[in-house]
Parts: C-alpha cells; structure tokens; sequence
C-alpha cells in the first residue's frame, strides 16, 4: 500500500487537501472497493455512501471514488443498480476474477522475495 503525501502546485495545495494530510494511491482504492463489494456479494449491493463510511479510505474525497466506481463499471468489474433513490453498487463474476488475480500475483511477488 502506498500513501502519496499531497504537494503544492503554484504555492496552493492540490485537491483541496490539507498539507498534513495524505491519501492513499489510486491502485489501493480500486482494490480497496474491489475487496469490500466481494466481501459484501451474497449481502447486498451498496451505495457510494456505503462506501464513504464503511470502507477504510481515509482522506479520499467522494469525487475520488466516484471516479474509481465510474471506472470499475466501465471495466464490467462493478455493476451499477440506480433506484429512484440513489445508485448501488455489486461486484460482478469479471470483478470477483480481477480481484483474485490481483492477488494471485501479489502472493508470487511476496513468495518471491524468501526463493534463493
């Protein structure tokens, strides 16, 4: 996990952010979200809102992980319920083998790292 510690640009601080602040990289959110909607697949799908404050992301701004859903439902990894009320969001089958190759390969990486 990598945390990207937020600069000035132009003597402002970017995104609004405060400069004692830091946020997590972009790669951590999708995989963040990817993990949280598996682990809710056979519960329910959830909400944006869901999402904000259930999810450990802290410092994201919800235009952030608006953008990350809008891309996980591009992809087909996520797909998107809209009601009357508000949207939902539920982890498709293409997510759920995203996700575990994701991990497949980091546990190669890591097991990497002891071979001789």
């Amino acid at each position: 996990m990598r945390r990207v510690k937020e600069r000035p640009v132009n003597g402002r601080w970017s995104r609004g952010s405060l400069p004692e602040r830091e946020r997590y990289s972009y790669e951590y959110t999708v995989f963040t979200i990817l993990e949280y909607l598996l682990e809710r697949k056979q519960i329910e799908p959830v909400s944006k809102y869901h999402i904000m404050t259930r999810v450990r992301l802290p410092s994201q701004r919800p235009d952030r992980v608006s953008s990350v859903l809008d891309l996980l439902v591009e992809r087909g990894w996520v797909s998107l319920v809209k009601t009357e009320h508000a949207s939902f969001y539920k982890i498709t089958e293409e997510g759920e083998k995203e996700y575990k190759r994701w991990i497949r390969d980091f546990l190669e990486f890591a097991r990497s790292l002891y071979r001789k």
